[in-house]
Formats: C-alpha cells, sequence, structure tokens
C-alpha cells in the first residue's frame, strides 16, 4: 500500500533508503532500480548490506510509487526540502 506524501511515514521510510545506501555502488540507481552485479566482487560484509540494500529499494520503491525512477541527488534534496536537512535517527 502506497504511503501518503508528506507524512511521517515517508520521511522515516526515505531518511532509512538515504542512510542505508550512503557509500555503496548498488545505491547508485534510481529508486527501485537498484541491482547487484554479478560480475563486481564485494568483500562478504559490503555484499550482505548490498543485497539488503536492493530488497529495500525495491520495497521502497513500492511504498513511494511517487517517488521511485528518481535518483539519490534529487531524493536527498526533495527530502530537505520537504522534511529539513537532518535524517531520522536509527530506531
Amino acid at each position: 500500500m502506497p504511503v501518503e506524501r508528506g507524512s511521517e511515514e515517508e520521511r522515516l521510510l526515505l531518511g532509512r533508503w538515504i542512510k542505508m545506501g550512503q557509500g555503496l555502488i548498488v545505491a547508485g540507481s534510481a529508486l527501485g532500480d537498484s541491482y547487484l552485479n554479478p560480475n563486481i566482487k564485494r568483500p562478504e560484509d559490503v555484499e550482505k548490506i548490498s543485497v539488503q540494500f536492493v530488497k529495500f529499494d525495491h520495497e521502497v520503491a513500492e511504498q513511494l510509487p511517487h517517488l521511485k525512477g528518481r535518483f539519490r541527488w534529487d531524493l536527498e534534496k526533495y527530502y530537505r526540502e520537504n522534511f529539513g536537512p537532518y535524517l531520522p535517527k536509527d530506531q
């Protein structure tokens, strides 16, 4: 079920997506388009985080269809403009 624009749930979900993807190669795709390239070898810990991010990325795209297909820089700008400069604290 889609999350309402401007809601607290959108803020938390998008903030988590931004934080989770920081520093990951797989986070360079548009929202909902992340994938694992089998030709790229990653350390085991980074591989695990990357797999989790790709799954989460696809889930977030389903919940935030109005943001699907937008890239990280645009989503970070959207977040700042709508929710301020601070990402949510880990829960």
